[in-house]
């Protein structure tokens, strides 16, 4: 008992502890980006609240939100506690790569599998991030250990916690189910190896647990069809972006590059010696059903594959396991072999992802607006009564919002050429106020903040009738410009006499 224990503790806690480090390496230094602030804004709703925006909006996040709510209350809302589950769901994950590699290969393989996690740029990318795709990453992998474990031993105590784990990854994230296709070939392997009670436990009780999980979770994916609207905005599928796909599911070029050349010498091998089916469908089969069934579903873009990262990463570890175990002879040997082995890859990932480590890291991303910079000006100059106008990106007050969390809402600029009626309070969406003379009313001073500063005027991109009615009564007494945000300072012209 005690060799066991032992081995199985430190496969699991270095992986675990070296990705919670590296996830927690400025956590919380980075702004919340767009889609952190819908979570942020869905999580401080009621519950009551919740369930009526899912309605309309996201209603495949509700559990997402749901959690997020009863974690917010918990923990607040800083931008640390918002990205702490994900950042504990990365750090588990590594633990269970590393019982997964455990399984289909050795304890080594397994090790350096788990240790090459925190190494990879797009686990720090969404290690980081209040949004639910860490948690997908967490449900596949613990899903794929559950049946390795269930087909070795079939009991319905062992399909139980699979179903489970299946209804967490539809939860979590719909488009990750479709690494159940992966499932299958572990299934009809043991189906074939096994023999007696244990084949009919496993020809039965895996279709059971499936079923039984997406019945569990078809609320979601049906009312999702519904909302479908909502991603298809996502790029067509070009040869330009084909081409970059790798480089961006892993947030790298050159980590890509390197995974890629270690997983398909590796599925090469396992083919090879019979096995490996596993780790090739849940590699290659998601992006390239998505990728032919784009005009349906939208779901080729690189964040939904992030489930399919862990198997590239048992890949590499595989082989990179047989290039130490090539050059190693005895198990004193061996072991220093391994240990040398990980210590270069981490290395040499961790030096060809270092420039997007640190992007992750800061508000350096290109496409992103500069809303606390924004905020804090706004914070720092307004006076009661004040009033604001958000033009561009429609959902841009909640990227204020929630920089301004701490201060009261009625003392906050007052959005006057919105209509909100004050049961909707749950509402993304903010239809304009009419008619534009009435909704400016008194107010003396007004903060216009634009999301789109491509035109040549601050006004721009207010509709042209909004533009006359403010230009007309108002002038500008300051301009700032930040990254993606125009922030300009109105005041009210003096009567005409």
């Amino acid at each position: 008992m005690r060799t066991r224990l032992i081995p199985t503790l430190a496969l699991v806690t270095f992986p675990f502890a070296a990705t919670l480090t590296v996830m927690l390496i400025h956590i919380g230094t980075r702004q919340l980006w767009r889609d952190e602030n819908a979570t942020w804004w869905a999580a401080s709703l009621d519950l009551a609240d919740l369930r009526k925006m899912v309605q309309t909006v996201d209603v495949v996040l509700y559990p997402y939100y749901a959690f997020m709510h009863g974690w917010v209350t918990l923990f607040g809302d800083t931008e640390t506690a918002l990205r702490m589950p994900a950042a504990l769901a990365m750090a588990f994950s590594a633990a269970v790569i590393a019982l997964i590699g455990r399984r289909l290969f050795d304890a080594r393989a397994g090790l350096i599998a788990g240790l090459l996690v925190p190494a990879v740029p797009v686990i720090s990318r969404y290690g980081q991030e209040a949004r639910p795709y860490a948690l997908a990453m967490l449900a596949t992998v613990t899903a794929v250990w559950l049946l390795l474990r269930a087909v070795e031993r079939p009991t319905v105590w062992r399909w139980i916690p699979y179903a489970l784990a299946v209804i967490a990854i539809g939860c979590s994230h719909i488009v990750a189910l479709m690494s159940l296709a992966g499932h299958l070939v572990v299934v009809i392997a043991a189906v074939i190896r096994a023999r007696g009670r244990r084949r009919l436990w496993t020809i039965l009780g895996w279709p059971l647990s499936v079923v039984a999980a997406v019945l569990a979770v078809s609320p979601l994916i049906v009312r999702g069809q519904g909302q479908g609207a909502q991603i298809n905005w996502i790029p067509d599928t070009t040869w330009e972006r084909v081409q970059a796909f790798p480089g961006e599911v892993f947030m790298s070029p050159a980590v890509a590059g390197f995974f890629l050349a270690a997983g398909l010498g590796a599925m090469f091998v396992l083919a090879f010696e019979g096995r490996g089916g596993l780790l090739l469908v849940w590699a290659l089969l998601p992006p390239i059903v998505a990728y032919y069934t784009f005009h349906e579903y939208y779901f080729f873009y690189p964040r939904y594959m992030l489930f399919t990262v862990p198997a590239w990463i048992l890949l590499a570890g595989f082989a990179l396991r047989r290039l130490a175990s090539a050059a190693a002879s005895g198990r004193v040997a061996a072991t220093a072999k391994v240990v040398v082995v990980v210590v270069a890859a981490a290395a040499g990932l961790t030096f060809a992802g270092w420039t997007e480590q640190g992007n992750i890291r800061s508000d350096a991303e290109p496409d992103e607006f500069a809303f606390r910079l924004a905020a804090g000006l706004i914070a720092a100059r307004e006076e009661p009564g004040d009033g604001i106008i958000f033009t561009g990106y429609r959902y841009a007050h909640r990227g204020f919002r929630y920089e301004w969390r701490h201060q009261p809402r009625e003392q906050q600029p007052q959005e006057i050429l919105v209509d909100q009626p004050p049961d909707e309070a749950w509402s993304w969406e903010h239809p304009p106020c009419l008619p534009t003379a009435v909704c400016l009313a008194d107010t003396k001073r007004i903060w216009l903040v634009s999301t789109d500063p491509s035109g040549l005027s601050p006004f721009w991109p207010l509709p042209g009738y909004q533009q006359k009615a403010v230009q007309r009564r108002y002038d500008i007494v300051l301009h700032v410009e930040f990254h993606r945000v125009w922030v300009t300072e109105l005041v009210r012209k003096p009567p005409r006499k």
